[in-house]
């Protein structure tokens, strides 16, 4: 009989650590219409089984995680403290609770939260990461570099962990070791946004300034794309929430990402939840065009046609495929229905106004860049456009003014549009104006690998009798 009491020891200390009922704190009133029909529908049976049995943990924990799942925090909170008081040994609750107060901007209570899953899995990696990331948030600078450099001691590959000591290096004064920290978070992860934007401002205190205009333009071009946080507990937690929508930001993130086939994969699933979801169809054709898959790509097209309303969208990315196919008479019917329904839509009047110029229709394609400029002035490509027109008609100081607006795109055209600014300025009989105008243009084709441009550069300036100034 002895041999059985730690037992019975251990089972009274474990019951002595859950909070009585009448310790625990009341949960809040809300309405459940208020939340919507797919969380309050699921929530109703979780709040009733709580009105019924107060000590159901598993009950309460869930009511938490859905609701962390619909991004309503501030009432996921009370469910998840009334888990974590019933079962306080249970690491999940803790986690849970401290992404949602993370999410309210309640840094230092998330912070203590993460600290408590830690002390409970040390192994646990997503909890020592959102500890950081809390600790830097609530400007605990000190904490938070020290929290980072431990984590880079176990996790130095991890780009969420180069990224958050990046920055908590750079807050600290410490710009050399930000820089490095950042450029390898990049060099994992190319499409990190966030990462690119902090690197371009600690290029910027360093006094690198084209390294700093590198990073921020990187950062434009992906400014939602991050690294998949490896997290089983927040996935756990996200699945819950089924949704055509949620499927389809999962698949735009993926896609942000360069994460291709499991975007494909993600907005399929939104279009079973809901096949009228057009923007989905629409992009699964940019998706499937950009690995080459023409034939899903046009499926999409018919099914979301069939399917309707009418989306400009799906006509003009439609009409993109067949063009790059060969198929200009195909794709400039596309256009037209999609002009038809958004007249000032720019793309489309810009690939209008491209093969109206193929077809020798010059004065209808300036037309198309006109208004392809007056939706998109920055819109870089147009404007060039526009100047190949006017050189046509032997208006030089007219293309000048158009290229000098295309120059502006900061893009791999840019030496091209520089090039052609060149050949206006000398048409025009600008030519000290036009040869430095070429130099400018072959230093930018070099730096862009653009071989052909810069042998076109280097012959025009020998002809010129100038030098290449080679950089």
């Amino acid at each position: 009989m002895d041999a059985c009491l730690p037992w019975v020891v251990c089972a009274a200390l474990l019951a002595a650590c859950s909070a009585p009922v009448s310790e625990l704190d009341p949960l809040p009133d809300f309405a459940i219409d208020g939340l919507g029909p797919r969380v309050g529908e699921r929530l109703e049976p979780l709040a009733a089984a709580l009105r019924s049995s107060p000590r159901d943990a598993a009950a309460a924990g869930k009511a938490g995680m859905l609701l962390l799942a619909y991004d309503q925090h501030a009432l996921a909170v009370p469910f998840l403290e009334r888990a974590q008081a019933l079962e306080p040994a249970e690491l999940r609750w803790k986690y849970y609770r401290g992404i949602s107060l993370s999410k309210m901007g309640r840094h230092a209570e998330a912070a203590i939260s993460f600290r408590h899953c830690v002390e409970i899995n040390e192994g646990f990696l997503p909890a020592r990461i959102r500890l950081a990331e809390a600790a830097f948030a609530a400007n605990d600078l000190q904490a938070g570099l020290d929290r980072y450099r431990d984590l880079l001691r176990t996790a130095p590959e991890n780009p969420l962990v180069l990224y958050g000591a990046g920055r908590a290096e750079a807050a600290a004064g410490n710009n050399e070791a930000a820089r490095d920290r950042l450029l390898r978070a990049v060099e994992l992860e190319p499409a990190y946004g966030e990462a690119h934007y902090a690197l371009g401002l600690v290029f910027r205190d360093l006094g690198q300034v084209a390294e700093s205009a590198r990073h921020l333009e990187a950062f434009e071009r992906s400014r939602h794309g991050e690294p998949q946080r490896n997290d089983p507990l927040l996935s756990s937690a996200l699945a819950l929430r089924i949704s055509a929508a949620e499927y389809l930001k999962q698949g735009v993130e993926a896609q942000a990402a360069g994460r291709i086939g499991s975007a494909i994969a993600l907005h399929l699933k939104a279009l079973e939840e809901d096949p009228s979801l057009v923007q989905a169809r629409v992009n699964l054709m940019i998706l499937y065009g950009s690995e080459g898959r023409a034939a899903p790509a046009k499926q999409q097209y018919r099914l979301g046609v069939e399917a309707g309303p009418e989306s400009a969208e799906l006509h003009y990315n439609y009409g993109v495929l067949v063009y790059q196919e060969g198929n200009s008479s195909e794709a400039s019917e596309a256009f037209r229905k999609a002009l038809a329904l958004n007249p000032e839509h720019a793309l489309a009047n810009h690939n209008m106004g491209q093969i109206l110029e193929e077809e020798g229709r010059f004065d209808e394609a300036m037309v198309r860049y006109e208004r392809a400029l007056a939706n998109r002035p920055d819109h870089g490509l147009s404007h060039y456009k526009m100047g190949m027109l006017w050189m046509r008609r032997r208006n030089a100081s007219k293309a000048v003014q158009a290229f000098q607006e295309a120059a502006t795109e900061n893009s791999d055209r840019k030496p091209t549009y520089l090039f052609s600014l060149a050949a206006a300025e000398l048409a025009s009989g600008n030519r000290a104006g036009a040869i430095s105008r070429f130099q400018q243009a072959r230093r930018m084709a070099s730096r862009y690998s653009q071989t052909e441009l810069v042998r076109r550069i280097d012959e025009t300036l020998s002809t010129l009798g100038a030098a290449s100034a080679s950089p």
